[in-house]
């Protein structure tokens, strides 16, 4: 598995996502994609203080964390992985309200290291934008995890490129920890879906493609494989056959039937599936950029880690772009 070293850990070019942990899968099948992935080489495990709230039976703020706490005490492994959370969520059900500050983002770490059964995380993203926040309050405190030794790095989740870069000039002039990582919605998919209320924004932008590649900023990457498209399109036939059943979705651009094209005609090529060729678009890109890969079964993480060390080179991704950058 490719694997690129970051800030002193050496660390896969995958992580695995934890969404779907403990609903719809069971704590014993979700331990077994954790598994499963390991073994595959990948070592980086992404989760939030916010992921299970949703669910239906037994839901709560910290119930994937600890899904993943149980997990790393029971196969003693902590010291394997490179852990990631996030935190700093607005209530699910008042979305518009900003927990930017530093007492909510103390207690939710705090809450995190007990569900995750660690006494620090590698990587701390704040998991939405607002605003409202007092930023000095906001970088002062996350510098002061740092200090404290309970987080190593800290990094953006669904913030605006311009934002991160107001923080960390910030941080440069106060002497603190700045961001390094940016977590954001991308895969070969192409769509205008960038932003909702308060200040958060779900996608990489166009224009920001270069920003980010020339900071040398850890980017990864969720919904990385578009909600299944490129794996429908090749069962269904195509754009237009998707288009027909109503399975485009958000991903109704008329540059996707291109796409889609030359990512059946790269599957055929290489002889992957369709979910493998979406994780090597962002695995081969020649600057840091971590797919965050999910799942509901088995199989599924199975078909996603099927060519992990499969590369695309610049004809791959003309065919697939057609000079454009995202």
């Amino acid at each position: 598995m490719k694997q690129i070293h970051w800030q002193g850990h050496r660390i896969s070019r995958i992580a695995l996502g934890s969404t779907n942990f403990g609903e719809p899968m069971s704590r014993e099948e979700s331990w077994r994609v954790i598994d499963y992935a390991r073994e595959q080489g990948v070592n980086v495990l992404d989760t939030a203080r916010v992921y299970g709230e949703w669910y239906k039976i037994g839901g709560r703020c910290g119930y994937c964390e600890d899904v993943i706490g149980s997990y790393l005490e029971d196969r003693k492994c902590r010291n394997q992985v490179y852990l990631i959370t996030k935190g700093g969520h607005p209530p699910l059900h008042q979305r518009h309200e900003s927990r930017l500050n530093a007492k909510c983002l103390r207690e939710d770490l705090e809450a995190s290291l007990l569900d995750l059964r660690t006494d620090h995380i590698d990587l701390y993203f704040l998991h939405r934008d607002h605003s409202s926040m007092d930023l000095p309050e906001v970088m002062e405190t996350l510098d002061q995890f740092v200090k404290e030794g309970k987080v190593g790095a800290v990094g953006a989740s669904n913030w605006r490129y311009d934002r991160i870069q107001e923080a960390n000039r910030y941080a440069k002039e106060h002497g603190l920890t700045p961001f390094t990582a940016s977590q954001i919605e991308w895969s070969m998919a192409k769509f205008e879906d960038y932003c909702n209320k308060d200040d958060t924004q779900l996608a990489i932008r166009p224009e920001e493609y270069e920003e980010y590649k020339k900071s040398g900023m850890l980017v990864m990457c969720f919904t990385a494989q578009a909600h299944g498209l490129f794996s429908r399109a090749q069962t269904l036939g195509g754009y237009d056959k998707l288009a027909e059943a109503d399975a485009l979705g958000k991903y109704k651009d008329p540059a996707n039937r291109q796409r889609m094209e030359a990512a059946l005609w790269l599957c055929r090529k290489y002889r992957v599936s369709p979910a493998a060729l979406a994780v090597a678009y962002l695995t081969s890109q020649d600057f840091p950029v971590i797919p965050v890969l999910g799942c509901s079964r088995l199989e599924q993480m199975q078909d996603s880690l099927s060519a992990t060390d499969l590369t695309l080179n610049a004809e791959d991704y003309y065919a697939l772009l057609q000079n454009e950058t995202v």
